[in-house]
């Protein structure tokens, strides 16, 4: 069985965000014509999201402010320092739930046994890197309005 899926964003770990820093990559950004868009805490994951926007559809690019020092991002920086911190692809409403059934069929290890809430109104659940080639993989949907 195959499903319906698009790159949606990059998420990078970040562990403070200050737009007028010399080396922070949101003056990068500015210099490149890259616009910042939403931001959002998420007290779910730790984090506080910056979104920017590229020229047109999707792929976008996530920065993901530490907020939770004990937080799995906050781990991650300290493990590996800032940098690419997954690839997120956003499947059909109404398919995540059955996707990762299908993933935990075929063995690949989920680090979520379910799904849980994301930034943006997202049910999100990640495939961890030992089963996906060493990249962390965030799949998400929308979640149902009500």
């Amino acid at each position: 069985m195959s499903f319906n899926v698009t790159l949606d964003h990059i998420g990078i770990a970040v562990p403070q965000f200050n737009p007028s820093s010399e080396g922070d990559l949101s003056r990068l950004f500015k210099i490149l014509g890259v616009q910042m868009g939403l931001s959002e805490q998420v007290p779910e994951q730790g984090v506080h999201v910056h979104f920017y926007g590229l020229q047109g559809t999707p792929p976008h690019l996530e920065l993901l402010e530490v907020s939770d020092p004990q937080g799995s991002v906050a781990k991650f920086i300290e493990k590996r320092g800032p940098g690419i911190h997954h690839l997120s692809f956003k499947v059909e409403q109404g398919t995540l739930d059955r996707i990762c059934e299908q993933l935990k069929e075929e063995k690949f290890k989920l680090i979520y046994d379910a799904p849980k809430k994301g930034a943006q109104n997202m049910r999100i659940n990640f495939i961890h890197p030992a089963t996906a080639g060493g990249v962390l993989i965030e799949l998400m949907e929308k979640a149902s309005e009500g």
